[in-house]
């Protein structure tokens, strides 16, 4: 069993240089030290066409150690019907792993996903105005499957959310830097398991850090009251693991970033593939139309999966 877990850590980090096109992986240590910072915004001009500067600052904040770019449009108008979120995607395919974009059934004419606050009960808290926890987009239907998340405000509410995020693998590779064991023992087939706390049941068990089809992924989530989240063995390697990553996964963590989509044009991109995200509550104000309306869009690397609709 530890050679399976020594082959699995040198396959991803091999793959995980050849990613970030470094000579080599280093394992930083004190990142979670550090605290909880805002995210600057790249400020575009127009999201049709973006220059090379403005190209190179989005490029080179996603690949920064957060795994996030904040960003700011001047003009907000859909080209042809077509969302900017969608055109600023477009554009970044060959600078990060927004290869093809996900079509997903709740697009909208101008190619995106709208979230907001529907004011009815729902079985997922994104359409509603209560904070979420830290996950990765389609975690349960669509695990390894979506690589980058892009989210635009068209509107804004009257009290905005902080949409924060964490970086699982570099915090993993701090993990490493300290405590080897536990590191590896993330790369367990029962390295993690998801519960749903009304009723017990396992709804993931899982990898955190793992390779497929040549890409490196994780696979993590905020524990809440709706998720309980623990390793998935006796082992104590792993239960170190797994706590040291639940423990800098909350909004305000060391070490995590964080932005406001609190105006029209601003808007996140992130790896799905490397980061967890989650939100804090909002507050609408329907009498006077300040509403919190973002509009998603989801992009995939792997060439498997390149015409995949999103129900």
């Amino acid at each position: 069993m530890q050679a399976l877990l020594d082959k699995r850590v040198s396959v991803f980090l091999e793959a995980l240089r050849q990613e970030l096109q470094e000579e080599e992986i280093l394992s930083p240590s004190g990142l979670d030290r550090e605290p909880a910072t805002e995210l600057p915004r790249v400020e575009i001009d127009d999201p049709t066409a973006l220059t090379s500067s403005e190209t190179e600052a989005l490029s080179r904040a996603f690949n920064s150690r957060f795994g996030m770019v904040a960003f700011e449009c001047r003009r907000t108008a859909p080209d042809d019907g077509v969302h900017p979120l969608a055109r600023i995607g477009e554009q970044l395919r060959d600078h990060i792993p927004a290869r093809w974009p996900v079509t997903n059934r709740s697009d909208g004419p101008d190619g995106t996903t709208k979230i907001h606050d529907t004011g009815t009960p729902q079985d997922s808290r994104s359409l509603t105005s209560l904070g979420m926890a830290a996950h990765q987009d389609g975690w349960l239907s669509l695990r390894g499957v979506l690589s980058v998340t892009g989210l635009w405000a068209d509107s804004a509410p009257l009290h905005a959310a902080s949409t924060y995020g964490q970086n699982i693998v570099r915090l993993a590779l701090d993990l490493r830097s300290r405590d080897e064991e536990a590191f590896t023992s993330l790369f367990a087939d029962d390295a993690v398991t998801i519960r749903r706390t009304r009723d017990g049941a396992v709804v993931a068990v899982s990898p955190v850090l793992y390779t497929k089809n040549g890409w490196t992924y994780s696979f993590f989530r905020e524990p809440n009251d709706e998720y309980e989240v623990t390793s998935g063995s006796h082992d104590p390697a792993a239960a170190r693991a797994v706590d040291f990553l639940v423990s800098r996964s909350h909004f305000g963590a060391n070490g995590s970033a964080f932005t406001r989509l609190d105006r029209p044009g601003r808007g996140l991109i992130f790896n799905n593939r490397h980061c967890i995200h989650g939100r804090t509550s909002f507050t609408d104000d329907r009498s006077s139309g300040r509403k919190r309306v973002i509009a998603s869009k989801w992009w995939i690397c792997d060439p498997e999966y390149r015409s995949l609709v999103w129900d």
